[in-house]
């Protein structure tokens, strides 16, 4: 029996509730800095009439209250955290289910009405980014990806960037045996671009780097700068 038809309807679910989740996240980041913005105000007023502190009773009103502000700043310091690193989390999700769906991806960004997007763009766009940040045989399985992918996709036109950061820089070095198969990848159009930040953590000179491949200042900057203009995330 063909199991196909069932497949979009289990994607639309899951989109749902993901989307769902990630307003919770959001509403938890939104707390979290509410918290701390409340006790920062508290312990700034603290710290202003402490000094004017006449009894002891207010010597104890101030300690309870203060005690109180440090607690509630680092409860919203964990929400902030918490929240963002869940939304995060979220978005990679959200991004797998609409980079394999079709249908989702097109009612999705239909939905949306994101302005970011091109506007000659209509239904599924296929421009992405994929995000290295591992060692020798992952990288040989991302490669394997993104050549399917040019493939898959060979009489269309799209742009593919796959940005590099931490310890994946020491693979894009001249002597890599992968060298050859990402500047094919290159001449297909794939766009490599590379931390300025890692190659300096992992003390890789510039004249090292393959030919093809762009230095920038910032790897995740980059990458939500792409998210930004509507581009799909994958993490290789």
């Amino acid at each position: 029996m063909n199991d196909e038809p069932n497949k979009a309807p289990t994607d639309f679910q899951k989109l749902t509730l993901l989307l769902a989740e990630k307003r919770t996240a959001h509403t938890t980041l939104r707390s979290g800095i509410a918290l701390c913005a409340f006790s920062m105000t508290v312990i700034s007023f603290i710290l202003l009439k402490g000094s004017k502190i006449s009894c002891n009773l207010e010597g104890v009103i101030f300690t309870i209250l203060g005690s109180g502000s440090i607690i509630m700043l680092i409860f919203g310091i964990y929400f902030i955290r918490r929240g963002f690193t869940r939304m995060q989390f979220h978005d990679t999700l959200i991004n797998q289910i609409l980079y394999t769906n079709q249908e989702a991806s097109a009612l999705f960004y239909h939905t949306r009405k994101r302005n970011n997007v091109h506007p000659n763009r209509t239904g599924m766009h296929h421009e992405v980014v994929f995000h290295f940040d591992k060692g020798n045989i992952e990288l040989d399985m991302a490669i394997r990806n993104i050549e399917n992918y040019f493939g898959e996709l060979s009489n269309q036109k799209f742009t593919v960037y796959f940005v590099v950061t931490g310890p994946g820089i020491k693979l894009l070095v001249k002597e890599n045996p992968h060298a050859q198969r990402l500047t094919e990848l290159t001449n297909l159009g794939l766009q490599i671009k590379v931390c300025r930040n890692a190659m300096r953590d992992f003390q890789i000179e510039p004249d090292r780097v393959l030919p093809t491949v762009k230095i920038i200042s910032s790897g995740l900057l980059e990458i939500i700068d792409l998210q930004h203009k509507g581009y799909a995330y994958i993490k290789l």
